[in-house]
């Protein structure tokens, strides 16, 4: 079973031979111990296990005195670590993270199933111990990645990592989860960046199918998926978009009466002068228009959001109605009704106000104008979304800003990165930067604001905002197919385009997988400028040029 050693101390009080939990030892307790940590009564300590993880706490105790009794309180920051349940919002939700355990002498036990970077162990109750080691157990999933992304600039190069590394933590249960600490959930929306991105990493993955099967399994028609008439929207570009990659036909065949039935539920939901209306599915739970949580309106008063989510809901519509039709034409049902709907659709007119994954939806969809292209542009990364980060930085590249775009994704990816993340987070606002912020490794000084606990809004505020997200990890997409142009024109990656936009770089080579094995590409731009290619794919993939 896989271990981690902590890294560091972050501190402590009361506790002698510190340096003993540095040592990788048998992991297994005897009568003969040498290399043991000593923690008095009323003592604590604070680990730091270098990045953040899913699992639980292993401690393996050679002697233990008085009531027997420890705290634990697993945090992806310090300031979680410590804090008091209902400080900040901390919370158990969804997982226990705080809690009070018993130790036993001559004992090897585990403790939480949560996600955490960090750790507290306090000793209450008058209890005191020798303990030989303390190390988190991993569970993480052992498939082989595939997917690699190497470029000259380093930053770049730790992004594609960060996000391959947080998909890959939430790829839990058989599912695919939306976060590790909190919504251990199959939030179907929420899988469009990680299902594109799992994508680009792994040959197949058994996960991404379960996850849809599970979903689909438990919203029997008239149902939404996750009570969100958008989210049943997403599980159809996701459909799409997991079969272009893979070609899995006889997987698509499965889909096709449930598919077939929710395009038309959806196409009832569409009035006269092509507004969105799903209170005409009646007795159904209906949480009503959604896209993100920063473009989601708090109340009717936020009459920005309110038009603005209006918006890129009808965007979403479009999407999926050109989903759709891709996918009846494969399945050998009639669509010819379906540029209709669109035209329907499309004759409520909108003008986007400020959100940018609104615009760049719009951009996406093909009804987007020079508003929506100022809008995405502007201001750099500030409104980006990490849910959204695909579709704003594909939308802005769209119209050949490519260095811009990239730039845009260094910029917000990279302050999250500066404050100490080793995973990407369910939100993130460049303008929380404004305020003198602590990050995630330390505790916040009275002159900071604490970057975990001070900020973040609707369900995510304070430390219940979760760390690591997997809908954060759409930069991979991004990158795989704008950066290094890896196009794919015909379901299963039968054929690739290979169009790159380095965007400033100088030098990149990725490997992406195929169902019929690894395509390697490389670029160099030479002393002229000119960018020289080199692909190497499987001999049943047409490579164009």
């Amino acid at each position: 079973m896989a271990y981690l050693l902590p890294k560091k101390v972050v501190r402590c009080f009361g506790v002698s031979g510190v340096e003993n939990l540095f040592i990788d030892k048998p992991m297994q307790i005897g009568f003969n111990e040498p290399l043991l940590c000593d923690f008095s009564a009323n003592s604590y300590i604070i680990l730091d296990f270098g990045k953040e993880i899913v699992g639980s706490v292993r401690i393996i105790t050679r002697q233990v005195e008085g009531n027997n009794r420890i705290r634990l309180r697993f945090g992806e920051s310090v300031g979680e670590t410590c804090s008091e349940i209902g400080f900040k919002n901390s919370t158990n939700d969804h997982a226990t993270r705080d809690m009070v355990v018993n130790l036993q002498t001559y004992s090897d036990m585990y403790f939480g199933q949560t996600a955490f970077r960090f750790l507290r162990i306090d000793f209450i109750d008058n209890t005191s111990a020798l303990i030989k080691s303390i190390v988190a157990n991993l569970e993480i999933n052992d498939e082989k990645v595939i997917g690699k992304f190497h470029s000259d600039d380093k930053l770049v190069n730790k992004i594609f990592d960060t996000a391959a590394y947080t998909v890959r933590l939430c790829l839990q249960n058989g599912m695919v989860w939306d976060g590790v600490k909190r919504d251990r959930l199959v939030w179907i929306g929420d899988m469009y960046p990680e299902v594109f991105a799992l994508d680009s990493l792994y040959k197949k993955m058994d996960n991404i199918d379960n996850s849809l099967d599970f979903i689909k399994d438990q919203t029997e028609l008239p149902k939404w998926m996750n009570r969100y008439p958008t989210y049943s929207m997403w599980w159809i570009l996701i459909l799409k978009e997991h079969y272009n990659g893979k070609g899995d036909l006889n997987y698509l065949e499965k889909q096709k009466e449930y598919l077939v039935g929710l395009v038309e539920q959806l196409k009832q939901c569409i009035s006269d002068d092509g507004h969105l209306d799903f209170s005409i599915i009646k007795g159904v739970e209906n949480a009503g228009y959604f896209i993100d949580w920063p473009s989601h309106p708090q109340d009717e008063s936020d009459e920005i959001k309110t038009n603005d989510e209006a918006a890129g809901v009808q965007a979403l519509a479009v999407l999926t109605f050109k989903a759709a039709k891709e996918l009846y034409s494969i399945l050998g049902i009639d669509n010819s009704f379906i540029d209709g709907v669109i035209r329907k659709i499309t004759e409520k007119k909108y003008s986007v106000i400020k959100m940018k994954q609104i615009a760049s939806l719009r951009i996406l969809a093909g009804i987007g104008d020079e508003n929506d292209k100022k809008i995405v542009t502007e201001n750099g990364a500030k409104g980006l979304s990490t849910f959204m980060s695909y579709f704003i930085l594909k939308a802005v590249s769209s119209f050949g800003e490519y260095e811009k775009s990239l730039s845009m994704m260094k910029e917000y990816y990279g302050a999250m990165l500066d404050l100490g993340a080793t995973t990407f987070w369910e939100d993130f606002d460049i303008e929380w930067l404004s305020d003198n912020v602590c990050g995630i490794t330390k505790l916040v000084t009275r002159s900071q604001k604490d970057i975990h606990g001070d900020f973040g809004a609707f369900c995510y505020k304070g430390y219940r905002h979760s760390l690591c997200h997997g809908w954060s990890s759409g930069v991979i997409p991004y990158l795989m197919h704008v950066v290094a142009g890896i196009e794919i024109k015909s379901p299963g990656c039968k054929e690739i385009a290979i169009n790159p936009h380095l965007s400033g770089l100088k030098h990149l080579k990725v490997t992406y997988p195929t169902p019929y094995g690894k395509l390697t590409v490389e670029h160099r731009v030479d002393e002229n400028g000119k960018v020289n290619t080199t692909v190497n794919a499987p001999s049943q993939i047409k490579i164009i040029k």
